[in-house]
Parts: C-alpha cells; sequence; structure tokens
C-alpha cells in the first residue's frame, strides 16, 4: 500500500448508504448489542447510522454501517469506493494501559465486492514517544481482493512497555467496496472483553455538585466577581493553558478572552500565544502594543478561518485597548510553525541588509525549499507526489547553522532581539519540514518565548484541547515534562450544540451528537448546570464518587473538520488540570471564508 496510514489525514466525512440487495449473515453470531467502551460489532449508531466511537472518513469513499449487510448482529462497517486515488479509513483506539508489554493480537471478519485495485484489510499502529511507530500492520502483503465472502483475517502485534498509543480499524485502498464485522482482540493468547460504558450514580453525581465551580457568563468585559476561585486554580502557575473541545465554539473562544481579560487584570500575565504560526503573529503583536497596522487584516494575515473570527478579533480590540490604558502589556505572539513562507521572507530581508554576502546562498536554498513546499501541498491531494523533505531540512538546517554561528557579529549592528527573532525564523523553516514533530516543535517555540522574557513572565496560551492535553506526544507533555506543575491546563467540553467547521457543506455550521451515556459530558448534563468548572485534581482513584474521572472515559474531540460523532476513550485527569463545561454550544462568527481551510498537518486539531 503506497499511501501512508500513519497519520490519518480525515478531509471529508461524507455519508453515502453502501447498495446491498441481500442480508448477509452468521446464524452462529448471537444478535447483541453490547453496550461496551469499543464498538466492535459497529451495532452502536448515531442517527445517521454511523458508528459510535469510531473516527471514520477518506475523500472519495464512504465510510459507515450497513444496515443489510452483517456478519453478526444488524450491522456491518461499510467502506466504499466512490471517486479519488486515496482510501478510506475507520479508526479506533484500544485501552492503552490493558496491553502495554504484551502481545496483541486483532480479529476481524472481512468481505468484499469488485476490489480490483489495492485491497481492503485490517490494521493497527503501536505508537511510542514522538510518536514514533514502535509496530504496525495494514495486511499490505496479504489484503483482500476481488469479491470474497466473509472469512476471519487476524495478526498479533507486540506491544512495547513505553508505548504512548494504539489505534486499529478498517482500511480500504482503491475501488470496489469492503465490509467489516466481528472485531475482536486477545491480550497474550486471552480474549479481551472491553469494559461496560460509565453510567453515573447518584453518589458520583453529588460529588461532582460539591465540586463544581459555577460562573454567570462567558461574555468578556462582565467583570471578575464570579470567576475569583481562578485565582486557587492557577495558584502561583507561570503557564496556563486554554483548550478548545472543537475549533469553532463561539462560547468556548469568548470564555478564554474572558479568561485572558482576568489572567491580565488580577494574575499579571503579559504574554498570550496562540497555535497560530510564529513569524505571522507578529503583525498583530505590533498592533496590540503600538496600534500599528490593521488588526483585521493582521488576523486574516495568520492564515487559517479558525481565528478569523469576530470572537479573536474582539480579543485583539481589547487587547490594545488594555495596553493603551496604561494598566498593563499584553502582547500577541504565535507558536506554531506549519508554514514557512513569511519566515523565509523575513530570513531573506535581514540577510540581503546584514550579511550580503550569504544573501544569495540564502535565495538559492529558499527557492528549492518553496519548490517542495508547492509539492509538499500538492500531495495532499496527489499521492504519487513526494516531496524531497530531507533536502529541505538540510537546505534549512544550513542557513540556521549560519545565523547561529553569525550572532554575535550580527548584534554589532542590530538589536539583540531582533537578531533572535530572525534566528527563530530560520528555524520556523526547519520545523516546518517535520510536521510529525509538530507538537514538539510547539512546544519548544513556547519555552523559546520564555527563555527570550523576562525571569517570571507569565504566558497564557490558546490551542485544541489536543495540544495542550498532557497525553504523551502531544505539546502538553512535552511542556508538562518542562515545567511541571508551574502549568495549569484547562480543557473545554460541551453536551450539545453547533460549531463552525469544514465538512459536506464546505465552511459552514454543523451540529452534532448530544453527549451520551458513557462520556464525561453526559455525566456534566445530569448536573443541570448551564456552565461551569470542575478541578480535575480533586478526582481521587481510592474515592469511588470520583474514581471514574481517573479512569477510561469518553471524551469529545473535534477539530476543524465537521463529525456527527466524535469521543474517544482517555484520562481526562490524566491530560487536564480543569475542565470548562458548557451545557449548550454556538457556532464561531466567521468575518470571511478566505483562509486556509485545514492544518498542513493533517489532524484537523
Amino acid at each position: 500500500m503506497k499511501k501512508s496510514i500513519y497519520f490519518l489525514v480525515i478531509i471529508a466525512i461524507i455519508y453515502v448508504a453502501c447498495d446491498s440487495k441481500s442480508i448477509m449473515k452468521n446464524e452462529d453470531k448471537p444478535d447483541v448489542i453490547q453496550t461496551t467502551t469499543l464498538n466492535l460489532n459497529f451495532e452502536q449508531v448515531d442517527s445517521n447510522g454511523n458508528p459510535l466511537r469510531w473516527y471514520t472518513g477518506g475523500d472519495g469513499y464512504s465510510v459507515t454501517t450497513d444496515p443489510s449487510i452483517a456478519y453478526s448482529g444488524k450491522r456491518s462497517l461499510c467502506i466504499k469506493f466512490l471517486s479519488g486515488s486515496n482510501f478510506g479509513v475507520a479508526t479506533s483506539t484500544f485501552p492503552l494501559e490493558d496491553a502495554k508489554g504484551k502481545k496483541l493480537k486483532f480479529i476481524g471478519y472481512i468481505k468484499t465486492k469488485d476490489i480490483t485495485s489495492e485491497y481492503a484489510g485490517l490494521w493497527m499502529r503501536v505508537d511510542g514517544e514522538n510518536r514514533e511507530v514502535l509496530a504496525f500492520d495494514n495486511m499490505y502483503d496479504r489484503g483482500v481482493t476481488g469479491t470474497r465472502d466473509w472469512k476471519k483475517y487476524e495478526f498479533e502485534l507486540d506491544v512495547h512497555q513505553n508505548a504512548t498509543n494504539i489505534n486499529f480499524g478498517a482500511l480500504l485502498s482503491g475501488n470496489g467496496t469492503a465490509w467489516f464485522d466481528a472485531f475482536a482482540f486477545e491480550v497474550d493468547g486471552q480474549a479481551y472483553q472491553p469494559p461496560l460504558l460509565f453510567n453515573i450514580n447518584a453518589a458520583q453525581l453529588a460529588w461532582l455538585k460539591e465540586n463544581i465551580q459555577p460562573f454567570d457568563t462567558e461574555e468578556p468585559g462582565s467583570g471578575f466577581s464570579d470567576l475569583t476561585f481562578l485565582k486557587d486554580y492557577i495558584g502561583s502557575a507561570h503557564i496556563v493553558s486554554l483548550g478548545e473541545g472543537t475549533h469553532g465554539t463561539c462560547e468556548f473562544f469568548k470564555m478564554k478572552h474572558r479568561i485572558i481579560e482576568f489572567l491580565a487584570n488580577e494574575i499579571d500575565f503579559t504574554i498570550f500565544a496562540i497555535e497560530a504560526n510564529m513569524p505571522e503573529c507578529r503583525a498583530i503583536n505590533e498592533y496590540v502594543l503600538y496600534g500599528e497596522g490593521n488588526a483585521r487584516e493582521a488576523l486574516k494575515g495568520i492564515y487559517f478561518w479558525t481565528w478569523n473570527t469576530q470572537e479573536v478579533l474582539d480579543m485583539i480590540e481589547w487587547m490594545r485597548d488594555f495596553n493603551a490604558s496604561g494598566k498593563g502589556k499584553m502582547q500577541f505572539l504565535g507558536f506554531d510553525m506549519q508554514f514557512p513562507d513569511s519566515a523565509m521572507k523575513f530570513v531573506e530581508r535581514f540577510v540581503a541588509e546584514i550579511d550580503p554576502e550569504f544573501i544569495d546562498s540564502v535565495r538559492a536554498s529558499y527557492d528549492t525549499i518553496r519548490t517542495i513546499v508547492d509539492d509538499h501541498r500538492k500531495s495532499y491531494r496527489d499521492s504519487n507526489i513526494n516531496p524531497d523533505y530531507e533536502s529541505w531540512k538540510v537546505k534549512a538546517q544550513n542557513i540556521l547553522n549560519h545565523l547561529i554561528d553569525h550572532r554575535d557579529q550580527y548584534i554589532l549592528a542590530k538589536d539583540p532581539m531582533e537578531v533572535d527573532w530572525v534566528i527563530q525564523d530560520a528555524r520556523v523553516v526547519l520545523q516546518a519540514a517535520s510536521l510529525s514533530l509538530r507538537d514538539q516543535s510547539m512546544a519548544d517555540n513556547v519555552d523559546w518565548i520564555l527563555e527570550h522574557s523576562d525571569p517570571g513572565t507569565k504566558i497564557v496560551l490558546w490551542a485544541h484541547n489536543g495540544h495542550v492535553n498532557k497525553k504523551p506526544g502531544w505539546m502538553g507533555s512535552y511542556l508538562s515534562a518542562q515545567h511541571g506543575t508551574d502549568m495549569v491546563v484547562f480543557g473545554f467540553c460541551f453536551h450539545e450544540g453547533t460549531y463552525t467547521a469544514v465538512g459536506v457543506e464546505g465552511l459552514s455550521t454543523y451540529g452534532t451528537s448530544p453527549s451520551d451515556i458513557g462520556s464525561v459530558e453526559y455525566a456534566f448534563h445530569q448536573i443541570g448546570y448551564p456552565r461551569f468548572m470542575l478541578d480535575l485534581r480533586l478526582a481521587s482513584p481510592d474515592d469511588p464518587n470520583s474514581a471514574w474521572l481517573t479512569e477510561p472515559i469518553d471524551f469529545r474531540s473535534i477539530g476543524s473538520v465537521a463529525l456527527s460523532y466524535a469521543f474517544y476513550q482517555t484520562h481526562v485527569s490524566d491530560n487536564f488540570d480543569i475542565l470548562i463545561f458548557f451545557d449548550q454550544t454556538h457556532p464561531s462568527v466567521l468575518l470571511n471564508s478566505s483562509s486556509r481551510l485545514l492544518s498542513l498537518a493533517g489532524f484537523g486539531n
């Protein structure tokens, strides 16, 4: 299989029913729906028939359940080729702690029709630190082709003791249609039974009610009388990370703005940094510090529609007013590194002025990198294009090394901070060549900001839940290893609502399923408050009323791509310190739709 699934790219979700003419079942299998944490028989579906607890997608493929063909039960997973040249995929996550240091066997049944190119198969991947692939199998050398009836397939992987993640699922690469059903696992040769879904009881609900902190509103400019508890939550921490459960929820954005107001006014935070490209954010910083430029144009210039919203613009205007008032100083910076375009321009401009003998070499190297960047962007739609990332890295590293080696010379003519920013721009060009290391690079960039700030500087970070969380391999984990309890991480979640995202209707407003039994959000919904916060550090594995918060539980995650169901199993108390909950939510207000639709990292986060 030439197309890699090491990093799954969900470009769009298209729900099309698979055409089938007869019901195919194995009568020896029971038709039982088990409400477990893994929907291995695909019997649990949302209102559109899509399998719960599964991520499904693939450009040019329909990935849903089929109620007319099944090996057992009443449904199977169906992946059907529509058009294009990529692959359709379904992805789930296996509970890591149940398999660490053991052999994990994946078993499933596959039925196919008219597959004449590529194949259908099961796949499983075991990840380590920095998302290193420790073990992987996608049946590439023994995939299912042609038209075949149900047959059992299986393979086994070793799960290293240091593994950080296990993903598994089904795939169809090429044409035709494939059905999948009756998935199962064995751990060290023993049949594995996934745990039942969590359903909160009266005592656990009472514990929640005793420990939550309701607040009055998410609206900025509402004062802080209902947020005084945040001082206890944050304590003496110098880093506050604010996540978001979608990239397009109005309430999340407004509440983050309101918390930032609190941090600046009440706890002397002076730097704000967002999940956006470092070089481009400096134009916004010039505006909030000095009133230079145009806020709307500067915001548009950081590329993504996700931040090009009225809510973020309002926050920028507040920062400008706050700085102009003399009450304090708040900077607006970025820590992402996905785009090298502006960074290369800034380096070229600096070198042309201060080191003209080196400029021809810089221009030649960066022109080559620009060609590779073009190939990189085309490769998202054409799998036959293979960008020369190694050449990109070598050329970018050589320029970075030269700038570092000549720093002492440069600061004789330029302000040291100006020189260091150019060196950092050159570093961003290098980082952009390795998007698989994006979260580590973002954490490094946050540390760079702190290292180039006054001692004791306090910084607030804005990114998706997936990046701020402390799960190994994500930005929050690197920052946590470096800063420990000097960082407090807030996750955001909701029970029901709409949000802005990219989907079958393009960039628009989408809905998603309400939370259900088995999820954190459903338990929070039972409390009956419209909004509140919970300090997860109060939960204890030794307390039967709060231990469920320390165990794997469903938790929603939607990035920039619309998903009708988006829950996955995670340890929320390991990943976050505080959760902020809204019972009902609404979409962010877009300023325009001309920004880039998706992160080039491909995860939708």
